[in-house]
């Protein structure tokens, strides 16, 4: 039996009956192309992000938890329909969720073109999207996604698997002894794509001994001859966001050179084998 719920936003928040017996959404075929959840790695097109054991994580919805028993949820009342947060399609065992956000309520005239065309006007429609923005599979207990940032709204406190360095850690990483700082750039400067590069870079540095620094060092020169670097201070000159990004990609070691034809790139994300 298939049930599609809305969760809805405000005082008296709570999940509430839309419609049954009508399948919202097709499980996709890919979901054996799972990849564990990692903030490096860009999926390809039939790829899934994968949370194991998701029950037991602490952003995992207390809905999720208990059986799903549809009598347990009341018929939405109209005044509640702009207050949905994310709709739940209930498909036997498989939960698929999509986020509701303003560009997909629709408030147009438009003919619906049935058995029996009917004119409508001023009413809201809500577009489907084609695949869910995450599929939670109960008998496996996993939850699949491809964007992290599309859900942590549906799920408080997932984005902590890719977190973003605060302002105190931006100021702290950008204090370390190989780097120097030049042209008024600082912390301030420092936006959002950075920030989270910096978050994974300060574990990594972390682990880093005095010979692995300067291996590291000689890599990054080695494929960013633009990156001013003080031989004499053994530091990085760092005097933009450009600057600071091709740090942090060498610091992820990022850079490679292929074999065959020994062209120099850029890995656009990193998957651990």
């Amino acid at each position: 039996m298939n049930h599609l719920v809305a969760k809805t936003k405000g005082s008296n928040s709570g999940y509430y009956k839309l419609i049954s017996d009508v399948e919202i959404f097709t499980i996709p075929d890919d979901l054996d192309n799972r990849v564990t959840y990692e903030a490096a790695y860009k999926l390809e097109d039939d790829e899934w992000f994968a949370i194991d054991d998701f029950s037991t994580k602490d952003f995992c919805i207390e809905f999720l938890t208990r059986r799903f028993i549809s009598a347990d949820y009341n018929q939405i009342a109209t005044v509640n329909y702009s207050k949905i947060e994310y709709l739940c399609s209930y498909q036997t065992g498989a939960y698929c969720f999509q986020k509701l956000s303003d560009s997909q309520i629709i408030r147009k005239k438009y003919l619906s073109l049935s058995n029996t065309p009917v004119f409508i006007e001023d009413e809201p429609i809500v577009v489907i999207n084609n695949i869910p923005d995450a599929i939670y599979k109960k008998n496996e207990d996993v939850l699949y996604f491809k964007k992290l940032t599309t859900i942590s709204s549906i799920f408080r406190g997932i984005d902590s698997l890719y977190k973003e360095a605060t302002q105190v850690e931006t100021e702290s990483f950008l204090q370390n002894d190989f780097i120097q700082l030049e042209n008024e750039f600082d912390a301030n400067k420092v936006k959002t794509a950075n920030r989270k590069r910096i978050a994974m870079a300060m574990d990594t540095v972390n682990t880093f001994s005095d010979t692995d620094r300067q291996s590291i060092f000689g890599y990054i020169k080695d494929y960013c001859e633009d990156l001013q670097y003080d031989e004499e201070s053994s530091h990085f000159n760092i005097t933009s966001e450009i600057d600071l990004k091709k740090l942090l990609f060498g610091i992820e070691q990022r850079y490679y050179t292929t074999l065959l034809g020994g062209e120099k790139r850029l890995a656009n994300s990193i998957l651990v084998l």
